[in-house]
């Protein structure tokens, strides 16, 4: 600005000059008209500059708070229950898609947000030390805003295991790998996999209840120190599922004699039902440890969550017998 003005009057004192020389006068009048063009041209082009930084300084805090969001990068690990599994097609298939737990999560999401990552593998009980270590390295490279980590220490406990001590050890091996998280973390403790014996697991699989009852200590103990961790009752989900009993998400209860449905005749995987209402329940038991955050950024339909991870229009028949398979829940 400095410069322009100065230039205007050089050129004024330079203009004055040559019509003396020539024998003209000017009047005063004469420059006033340029100054203030070339003022009015400022002042607008300063507010306009001021005007669209403003604008960009508001675009630029809602897509940061809209990044910074738990759920705007949400990354998955675990084994087969996350990454989808179906008894007739153990080395997947259409089915298996289907069951993939990151398509709930996302149908379960209105809210902007990335897709969800699903790292998780049906393969985690071959090495779950292994794969363990792996899916974390990986989900530590993609800077998750929200882990969920749903069966990823199951298998650090279920699996081969000749005392309850070393499966103690390898539960803390399995702990150990999530430590370095900052992020809030979402993760399932122990159910009782019990009644899938002989199916889908060995009896030397299962640890004993005084095993399974330490390692769910210890993962509360664990978790209650890391203000950003949420365990999910997952063991209260299976036991309820597998007696038909009501089952409770964000204050809807489904109903006695309708839960059996959210597992597969496998006893331990969930169906698709299942995972519609697990999405839900993982969501619920975040939100309950973080009251500031809201609820409206959820669907809370686990029939509608089902619909549209399953990308069913709600007029097809296909979609109708869906939801079907999907009890009322009672508020």
């Amino acid at each position: 600005m400095k410069s322009m003005l100065s230039a205007s009057v050089l050129n004024k004192g330079s203009a004055r000059h040559r019509g003396q020389n020539a024998g003209m006068e000017f009047g005063s009048e004469v420059f006033v008209l340029p100054l203030c063009i070339v003022w009015c041209f400022l002042v607008g082009s300063v507010c306009a500059a001021s005007s669209q930084n403003a604008t960009n300084a508001s675009k630029s805090s809602a897509t940061s708070a809209t990044e910074t969001a738990p759920w705007s990068r949400i990354v998955m690990i675990g084994a087969s229950a996350s990454a989808g599994f179906f008894e007739s097609e153990p080395f997947g298939g259409p089915t298996t898609s289907k069951l993939r737990l990151n398509r709930y999560l996302d149908a379960a999401l209105q809210t902007s947000h990335e897709p969800v990552r699903n790292f998780s593998s049906a393969m985690f009980f071959t090495q779950p030390e292994g794969q363990g270590q792996s899916q974390s390295e990986r989900a530590l490279q993609a800077k998750p805003s929200m882990l969920i980590a749903l069966d990823y220490l199951f298998w650090f406990c279920y699996g081969d295991g000749p005392s309850d001590r070393e499966r103690l050890q390898r539960f803390e091996q399995g702990l150990k790998l999530l430590e370095p998280f900052r992020c809030p973390l979402v993760v399932g403790d122990l159910p009782d996999a019990s009644a899938a014996v002989e199916r889908m697991l060995t009896p030397d699989e299962i640890p004993s209840p005084a095993a399974l009852s330490a390692a769910n200590r210890r993962l509360k103990e664990w978790a209650s120190a890391r203000k950003q961790t949420v365990v999910v009752p997952l063991s209260a989900f299976m036991r309820n599922a597998m007696a038909n009993k009501p089952l409770t998400v964000h204050g809807h209860t489904l109903p006695e004699g309708k839960t059996r449905v959210l597992l597969q005749e496998d006893k331990l995987h969930p169906s698709a039902a299942g995972c519609a209402v697990l999405a839900l329940a993982i969501f619920d038991s975040f939100l309950s440890s973080q009251p500031a955050l809201s609820t409206n950024d959820f669907r809370w339909d686990a029939k509608e969550v089902y619909r549209l991870a399953l990308g069913e229009s709600r007029a097809s028949s296909s979609a109708k017998s869906a939801e079907a398979k999907i009890p009322a829940a009672n508020k």
